[in-house]
């Protein structure tokens, strides 16, 4: 390597030698002095025909049906460009360098322009991996070629993206006098010492390979797993992390071993959405039961949204706590989240009208009370309604009821107000028991007073 590096600069030195007293014959000037002009314009020259002619041809190849065209042009464009005018003013420097007899700037200038040289491949790989992307993805109008998903594109393109620059860093150190055996020797030993010590790294490393391998889910998928409290639309799949912005809002990091641990489902890829509701009806309803789950039945079979080919069932299922539960299950072709919301809400809308067609109510959770025969409830306003038709009408069959009336309410009264009641007429017995015992009979003296208390 040190021999051919020997070799390639003596033969430049010879070749700007030789130029030097070609200008300098020609023009009476010193070579060292002209030949750098002399690059220096060549440069400006060729830099601004390519600007012309490359940018010309890129906006053709644009509208070209093929998606490799323009970014290679792309890709090629810019870096190009760079490297002449880098190239024009180290070759100036080495002349001038040259003359003034600094020998070890020529082996600098060299290394310094190949290793400069792979920094704009580099830059031209980046440029031309990011517009493959593009075309992958969104190929040209008259493209005949399939649109390649997201994810794929973006496996290929990084995967690319890294062979790329590896190579290039090899040939770097190569360039710097690196020996290769050396580095890979201290890769093996390396490996070793970065797998124990960055061993989540590598974890999510492959765990986002097995990601884009599998395809469990692309760039654009909602997704959300049982497992975890994850939910929401892919954004980004890297090489760590997998981006995923929440319904919520806020965009939420997982990392990518995590999906060779949990259950993922993907809602996006389901071909149905499943409708799946209970309708509880009264229990002195039970004689419509039969009719109405079958017009329920008729209403899903003959419904556009839902799909025939998937089980529809509509089935009286369970006496429950306060109702008799019929069960509705089918499946809508729609898969849009809101789209199925609207179809399922015209669904229960019918079918609250066929109840209602049939003379019967949705049930409501409530309870009946039994009371003792020969207890009731009264009402306000009872005894007074009857007392004032009694008034009224002033007949015995008017007084009988206001008498029943007042009976039905004295008996019914409430619970307090009938024990004081009563309480006062067992004292009022108690007390005439003990004054009939003490007196065996009332005298002429105190038979007013004894009316009186009686």
């Amino acid at each position: 390597m040190k021999t051919l590096d020997d070799a390639t600069q003596t033969l430049s030195t010879q070749t700007l030698a030789h130029l030097q007293q070609r200008l300098s014959d020609w023009l009476g000037l010193p070579g060292w002095i002209l030949l750098p002009i002399a690059i220096v314009l060549l440069a400006a020259v060729v830099d601004l025909v390519l600007y012309f002619v490359l940018g010309r041809l890129e906006q053709r190849l644009v509208r070209s049906p093929r998606r490799w065209d323009d970014p290679f042009l792309h890709a090629l464009r810019l870096p190009l460009r760079w490297w002449i005018w880098i190239s024009a003013l180290m070759i100036g420097t080495g002349v001038i360098g040259a003359h003034l007899g600094v020998t070890a700037l020529t082996g600098f200038l060299f290394k310094s322009g190949a290793l400069i040289t792979l920094l704009l491949l580099a830059w031209s790989g980046i440029r031309l991996i990011r517009r493959l992307e593009q075309r992958l993805v969104f190929p040209p109008v008259n493209c005949r070629a399939r649109p390649v998903d997201q994810t794929s594109a973006s496996a290929l393109t990084k995967i690319v993206g890294a062979v790329l620059i590896v190579t290039l860093i090899l040939i770097g150190l190569q360039i710097l006098g690196v020996s290769m055996s050396s580095i890979l020797a201290m890769g093996g030993f390396g490996g070793l010492v970065i797998g124990f010590a960055a061993r989540d790294v590598m974890a999510n490393f492959f765990g986002g390979m097995v990601v884009h391998l599998d395809k469990p889910f692309v760039v654009g998928d909602w997704i959300r797993s049982p497992d975890r409290e994850i939910e929401g639309m892919v954004e980004d799949i890297g090489w760590r992390l997998t981006t995923i912005r929440t319904f919520a809002g806020p965009p939420l990091y997982v990392p990518n071993a995590w999906f060779s641990q949990i259950s993922v489902e993907t809602p996006t890829r389901m071909v149905n959405r499943r409708l799946w509701e209970t309708v509880g009806l009264r229990y002195q309803d039970a004689g419509a039961i039969e009719a109405i789950t079958g017009d329920i039945r008729q209403l899903l079979k003959h419904h556009d949204e839902i799909d025939q080919d998937e089980l529809i069932t509509v089935n009286f299922t369970t006496f429950g706590q306060y109702a008799l539960e019929i069960m509705l299950y089918a499946f809508t072709r729609e898969t849009d989240w809101q789209r199925f919301h609207e179809i399922k809400q015209e669904i229960l809308l019918k079918v609250r009208d066929i109840i209602e067609k049939h003379g019967a109510e949705l049930a409501l959770p409530a309870s009946r009370l039994y009371l003792p025969e020969g207890v009731g409830i009264r009402r306000d306003g009872d005894g007074d309604a009857a007392a004032h038709g009694g008034d009224q009408t002033h007949s015995a069959a008017g007084g009988e009821r206001s008498h029943a009336a007042e009976t039905r309410a004295e008996e019914t009264s409430g619970d307090e107000t009938h024990r004081e009641e009563t309480h006062r007429k067992e004292a009022r017995r108690d007390t005439r028991a003990r004054r009939t015992r003490a007196r065996p009979g009332p005298s002429e003296d105190d038979a007013g007073s004894g009316d009186a208390d009686a």
